[in-house]
C-alpha cells in the first residue's frame, strides 16, 4: 500500500510532463511548417552525390528588324556514365556588311564625289576658317551639314531657308568678327565659299 501511494505522485508528474510536451508541440507546429516548406527536396535526393554539372545556355545575339533570328544551340544533356564533358562552342555567324558597288571617289572643284548604287552622286567638302571648321554634304540637290566645330572663343549657328542652300556662321564672342560658310547647289553643280565679316 505504501509503494502504491508513493507511485501516485510520480505518475501524476509523468502525466503532467507528457501533457505539457503535447501542448508545446501542438503550439509550435504552425511555426515549424512556415520555417520548413513542405515541398522542399533535400539536396542529396535531388542530385546524386559526386556528380554535379553546371549547364549554361548561351544568349542569342540581339537581332535587328530585318536580320533573321538565329536560334541558340541547345545545351548537351549531362552524361550519367562518366564525368561531364563540355561540348565545343559553335561558331557564331556575324551579319555581313552590305558592300556597295558604286564608283570610287573623285575630286570635282574641291568636292569629293562618290556615286551610290542608285546612281546618285554625293558631294562632300570640308571648309576651314579661323572661326571653325564645317563639313557640308550635297546629295540630289539637298544641302546638309555633317559637322560644325567652332574654335575657342567662337560660337556656331546655321541657317537654311531652302533645301538647296545652307549658311554656317562662326561668330566671335565679342561679336565683331564672323566667318560664313555658304554652300549652294546651283545650275546642277555644288558651290561653296568662306567669307569673313568684320574687323
Amino acid at each position: 500500500m505504501r509503494v502504491r501511494r508513493a507511485a501516485v505522485p510520480v505518475l501524476l508528474w509523468c502525466l503532467a510532463t507528457a501533457a505539457s510536451i503535447a501542448v508545446a508541440s501542438l503550439a509550435l507546429r504552425p511555426v515549424l511548417r512556415t520555417a520548413v516548406p513542405s515541398d522542399s527536396v533535400p539536396l542529396e535526393a535531388a542530385e546524386p552525390r559526386g556528380h554535379r554539372e553546371l549547364i549554361t545556355q548561351p544568349v542569342p545575339p540581339a537581332t535587328t528588324g530585318s536580320a533573321p533570328a538565329t536560334s541558340a544551340p541547345a545545351p548537351a544533356s549531362p552524361s550519367t556514365s562518366g564525368p561531364a564533358r563540355s561540348a565545343p562552342a559553335a561558331p557564331q555567324s556575324s551579319p555581313k556588311a552590305v558592300v556597295t558597288t558604286g564608283a570610287p571617289a573623285r575630286i570635282v572643284d574641291g568636292w569629293s564625289v562618290t556615286t551610290g548604287a542608285d546612281g546618285v552622286d554625293t558631294y562632300l567638302r570640308s571648309f576651314r576658317s579661323e572661326g571653325g571648321d564645317a563639313v557640308i554634304r550635297i546629295r540630289d540637290g539637298v544641302v546638309s551639314l555633317v559637322t560644325a566645330t567652332p574654335r575657342d572663343g567662337y560660337s556656331v549657328s546655321r541657317s537654311q531657308t531652302e533645301s538647296s542652300r545652307m549658311v554656317v556662321q562662326f561668330v566671335a564672342g565679342s561679336g565683331t568678327v564672323a566667318y560664313l560658310v555658304d554652300a549652294i547647289w546651283w545650275q546642277g553643280a555644288p558651290h561653296g565659299t568662306v567669307t569673313r565679316i568684320g574687323n
